[in-house]
């Protein structure tokens, strides 16, 4: 098979961009699938699921990038029942001769396959935006491209406080600017993105 890798990190980290990008790069075709739809509660299902998955694509010059694949992936020594194993051994297999790049991406690490772990190539984590990085993007999308000095320090301050801020973050603000027709000032950008890290903190993605 082809390259097999492994993206991990929280939501909005830029996993699904980043293979939106090697695809671009290679002007080959990118196929984005959750595999959460396709894992089924009845006996036998998931694995016809996913052969169908894998035989309805045009794999040479493909790069299939395999969202959720916790949900899958268990580690299969806790398994309760026989098909649960079944179900990540049909993936595997799968994978082995899938000719294109394989990419399976994850928010959660704990409770993964050891063993399939093993079978990727390349594991990449993908983190939220480190302090500089959150000063540059706020300085692009909230100030229409000026140097991060122009940020007022007080707004400074607090996106350093923002440890969980990612791009994600920034496009959900922006895309709400664009719906809304909205010309925010940058307080305004700095509130919406501390509302995306809150929302985040309750549901659990990141530890508030």
């Amino acid at each position: 098979g082809g390259p097999v890798a492994l993206f991990t990190g929280p939501s909005g980290t830029g996993k699904t961009f980043a293979a939106a990008v090697l695809a671009g790069a290679l002007g080959w075709q990118l196929y984005r699938v959750d595999l959460g739809r396709l894992v089924s509660k009845y006996v036998g299902e998931t694995e016809r699921n996913l052969a169908a998955l894998f035989n309805n694509i045009d794999a040479e010059r493909s790069v299939l990038f395999l969202d959720e694949v916790d949900s899958l992936l268990r580690d299969r020594r806790q398994a309760r029942h026989s098909w649960e194993t079944t179900q990540v051994n049909e993936l595997l297999q799968q994978i082995e001769h899938f000719p294109g790049i394989f990419i399976a991406a994850t928010n959660l690490m704990d409770g993964l396959d050891a063993a399939a772990l093993r079978r990727f190539d390349f594991k990449l984590h993908f983190r939220p935006l480190a302090p500089a990085q959150r000063l540059a993007l706020f300085a692009r999308e909230a100030l229409g491209g000026q140097d991060i000095n122009a940020i007022p320090p007080l707004l400074a301050r607090k996106l350093q406080s923002l440890e969980h801020l990612t791009p994600g973050d920034f496009a959900n603000v922006v895309r709400q600017r664009n719906l809304l027709g909205e010309d925010l000032m940058p307080e305004e950008f700095l509130r919406r993105l501390m509302t995306e890290c809150r929302w985040k903190e309750k549901s659990g993605a990141v530890a508030a």
